[in-house]
């Protein structure tokens, strides 16, 4: 069970009443798999496993989505790999963890312009600004009116391929430095990327 000391942040609970968790509403993130309100509450924490991260969401390979509260209950977003014993801070709020996820997400090589080479995950340009527009519509009220407007901002862009030289070539939205840029922009904070520990020193 979870202190009931940390408060589960509150754009969290509006998520959960607007239905962002059960199926015929889901909200569908890149790699974000949500845990219900009760399913928070109720974690059952690992041997030594620190008491202030608490796990919201997990990854298809059950890497970990956390809170990370301080000793004043404010909260920070942070991303725990499976296999780790540090994690990392990925963003400042629910806010920001959801327009880093989507700013990424466009940047990657998840897309096709040519059907006949796409592979089985990739989405077309069609169905990526369905997923955009669908986006920008349930988070308006949840996320800033400027963060709604990057979002509205990609639906006017087309595929493109870039090439990304070590990392090879792909079609997306933006390249991997205006994905930079825009994280620089909006996202970065003095404990971006930074570890901590998941387990307690003994």
């Amino acid at each position: 069970m979870i202190d009931n000391r940390f408060p589960i942040p509150e754009i969290y609970k509006k998520m959960e009443v607007r239905g962002f968790f059960n199926p015929e509403t889901y909200l569908l993130l890149d790699d974000v798999k949500w845990f219900k309100i009760d399913k928070i509450k109720a974690y059952d924490y690992e041997d030594g496993e620190r008491k202030n991260i608490i796990p919201f969401a997990r990854t298809a390979r059950c890497d970990k989505w956390v809170w990370i509260f301080d000793n004043n209950n404010n909260y920070q977003v942070g991303f725990c790999p499976v296999v780790e014993d540090n994690g990392i801070y990925y963003a400042k709020n629910m806010e920001d963890a959801i327009l880093r996820n989507i700013i990424e997400y466009v940047s990657s090589n998840d897309f096709y312009i040519n059907q006949n080479a796409a592979a089985s995950f990739q989405l077309s340009e069609s169905e990526l600004k369905t997923l955009l527009v669908s986006w920008k519509n349930k988070l308006n009220g949840l996320l800033r009116d400027d963060y709604i407007q990057l979002i509205d901002y990609f639906t006017s862009l087309n595929l493109k391929e870039f090439n990304h030289g070590k990392y090879g070539d792909w079609c997306a939205l933006i390249s991997l430095d205006e994905c930079d840029a825009l994280i620089e922009k909006y996202i970065k904070y003095d404990m971006f990327e930074k570890e901590f520990p998941i387990y307690n020193v003994i």
